[in-house]
């Protein structure tokens, strides 16, 4: 397949097992299609983007305090990777929480012009500190990838205390991918699902390459697919997932979008009618996605209306592995709407696939009508344009017509996310009030209350049944750094309302700025962060370990109600519990081992170079025993301690003993705890 694919001038990119990435020259599209050695070819498809009070919620700040821990936690030592636009490379937040030590570790600029990183051919990478704080930035367009770093590993610094507004992994190390270039090219130019792939393969080469573990968050979504995992975008993410390799993704924020429709056809009803509802009369552009049953038979037509009477059409276009490309004229005669059918009769998953692309130019209304005997039909509104800001293009709509179809917003999670090793987060409110910098108080309360699901948080089920998101994070008005280079986000700004903080760089004369940030391009990296969390306390763990420990952790309360074990479309399994995750991970690695009346002790810093801290917390007066044994089960320390009632403290001074494991065990007569220590 390579020498092959050489020979027509085509780039190979990422290998994910079998799945590969390819850029190939459209003249030699066709002749790629004969070679023996590809089974499936599946043309690129786009994708689009989607903290104190997070901390809280989330039980972030027990962890970063390391309340009843070996250790706080921060994300030492562990990669944070984020694939992105609009990264700020010089804002405070990717520095230390003393502002000395940068870290960015790496940036990859897709469609940069420089030197690419090994492996690929494209884009300009960027290797040491001077070098990226030089570039500065890899679109000054855009916001977005620094408040989504910022919330993820943002150090806080510039905000109150330099540490009010801190992320969720701290003290990670930063590896970031730029995608999309600007706002103003077509929709197949800004970020598709190769440079994810390849995002992805790059990030975790550099974490293999220095032997870190490694959390990739992807911000970004797409509607495009079946829903049910099957994708070649989805096959290359669990190919090169693994211990100590994770992704997280945003859910999407459709929860209120009446983006899907379906249908099962029999021959007593064997007809849909719906019409495109678009959002603009500017750019009337859509592509719905269709999936079908295997082997069942179904027709679609367009028809352009002007008010309740049917105009023009195209023909009725059944499933047959063909294209078809009609433009009909509107009512008045001027304008026209071109209509492009691309039909296949079994995709790799065995379901039919219709794709039905619209660019409608005039005022016609749209209507589509479906047709079948027996088939069984699953379809989204797929076209998002993010440079015009205008979001979904259009919804299913019945237009007040009683033999139309509305759309409905059930299975709006993103089909980039549907693959079994990525952990896909919805969006609850963390918190709704807040005051910006000018002194002007802001509510979402109207909106929706804390604590409850984003009614924007989109929702499952995958179309094989699977419950998606798997878990819901922080989502609405979080607290987080922005791109200076947006000047919509300073004090006079058309974002003013948003912004909340401000920082003055002395040395560059520079200000930063601090900006409340909202969506599932929120919750997903402040989940990420957790993640980093849990990889420094384990850095082997996989993608369905790491699941289950945020699942069966989870927080329920009254406002998720009761979650069955195999969670809900609407909440997962519930919200994110940092601290409950890194408990149960301690637990699981066998640091703590207790036996009757569980003793609530931590031993820190652990591991630690000899001076430890024992930390018990007692709900009573009462008399412990502390014994020290080495590996060889010798016991090398006895002491008793008295203890009263709340927090006790005890100097616990093995620095005199050999470097290696220690267990540390607590007794009383009601229960034990033995703590497994390391000295170094």
């Amino acid at each position: 397949a390579e020498l092959q694919l050489n020979s027509i001038g085509a780039y190979i990119g990422t290998k994910a097992g079998t799945i590969w990435t390819v850029q190939v020259p459209p003249g030699k599209v066709k002749e790629m299609t004969t070679f023996s050695s590809l089974s499936y070819i599946e043309l690129d498809q786009a994708a689009f983007p989607e903290l104190n009070v997070a901390r809280t919620t989330t039980r972030v700040d027990s962890v970063h305090r390391g309340i009843n821990l070996p250790i706080p936690y921060s994300g030492k030592n562990v990669i944070m990777g984020i694939i992105d636009f609009g990264f700020d490379y010089n804002h405070p937040a990717f520095f230390d929480t003393s502002y000395q030590h940068y870290r960015i570790q790496r940036v990859w600029e897709l469609n940069g012009v420089g030197s690419p990183p090994s492996g690929f051919s494209y884009g300009n990478e960027l290797t040491d500190s001077n070098s990226i704080k030089i570039q500065g930035t890899d679109d000054p367009l855009q916001m977005h990838g620094t408040s989504v770093a910022g919330i993820a590993a943002g150090s806080g610094y510039g905000s109150s205390g330099n540490n009010k507004l801190r992320g969720m992994a701290y003290e990670s190390e930063m590896v970031l991918v730029g995608v999309r270039r600007d706002t103003i090219a077509t929709q197949w130019q800004q970020g598709t699902f190769t440079d994810f792939v390849d995002g992805v393969n790059y990030i975790f080469n550099y974490a293999t390459l220095i032997g870190k573990p490694c959390v990739i968050n992807i911000s970004w979504g797409s509607q495009s697919g079946p829903h049910d995992g099957s994708t070649l975008l989805n096959q290359a993410f669990n190919n090169m997932t693994g211990p100590g390799k994770i992704i997280v993704m945003s859910a999407g924020n459709e929860g209120t979008e009446k983006i899907h429709l379906s249908k099962t056809f029999i021959p007593s009803d064997t007809t849909l009618n719906t019409f495109l509802k678009f959002s603009s009369t500017i750019y009337n552009r859509t592509w719905i996605d269709v999936w079908g049953d295997t082997a069942k038979n179904y027709c679609a037509t367009v028809t352009l209306y002007s008010g309740n009477v049917p105009g023009n059409k195209t023909s009725s276009i059944c499933i047959d592995d063909s294209i078809y490309d009609f433009d009909i004229l509107n009512t008045n005669g001027n304008d026209t709407c071109h209509v492009q059918f691309i039909n296949s009769k079994a995709e790799p998953n065995g379901r039919s696939r219709m794709i039905i692309d619209i660019y409608n130019k005039g005022n016609d209304s749209v209507g589509i009508s479906f047709v079948s005997q027996d088939a069984s039909l699953q379809m989204w509104n797929e076209y998002y344009y993010y440079g015009f800001q205008y979001g979904y293009q259009c919804s299913f709509d019945s237009l007040g017509k009683s033999w139309a179809r509305n759309g409905n917003s059930i299975s709006t999670v993103s089909d980039m996310g549907a693959a079994d090793s990525v952990l896909l987060v919805g969006a609850y409110a963390s918190k709704v009030n807040f005051t910006d910098i000018n002194n002007n108080s802001w509510s979402y309360s109207g909106y929706v209350l804390p604590n409850r699901l984003v009614p924007f948080s989109s929702r499952g089920p995958m179309l094989d049944g699977r419950i998606k998101p798997d878990i819901n994070g922080p989502g609405l008005t979080l607290a987080t750094s922005v791109s200076s280079f947006d000047t919509s986000y300073i004090p006079t700004g058309s974002n003013s309302a948003y912004v909340i903080s401000a920082f003055h760089d002395a040395l560059s004369n520079h200000n930063y700025y601090y900006a409340e940030f909202s969506g599932t391009s929120a919750s997903s990296p402040a989940t990420a962060g957790i993640v980093a969390l849990l990889l420094q306390a384990n850095p082997t763990l996989t993608p369905s370990e790491i699941k289950s420990l945020i699942s069966t952790t989870a927080i329920t309360d009254v406002f998720t109600g009761v979650i069955p074990p195999s969670g809900t479309n609407n909440w997962g399994h519930g919200k994110v519990n940092a601290y409950g995750a890194i408990k149960k991970l301690i637990q699981i690695l066998g640091v703590y081992n207790y036996s009757g009346v569980k003793l609530d002790a931590v031993v820190f810093p652990n591991p630690g170079k000899g001076p430890f801290t024992i930390d018990f917390d007692s709900e009573k007066d009462m008399n412990l025993t502390i014994e020290v044994y080495n590996m060889l089960g010798s016991l090398i320390l006895n002491n008793e301690w008295s203890v009263t009632n709340g927090l006790n403290r005890y100097q616990l001074d093995l620095s005199h003993q050999p470097k290696g494991t220690y267990m540390v065990k607590l007794s009383s007569g009601d229960g034990q705890v033995t703590i497994k220590t390391l000295l170094q």
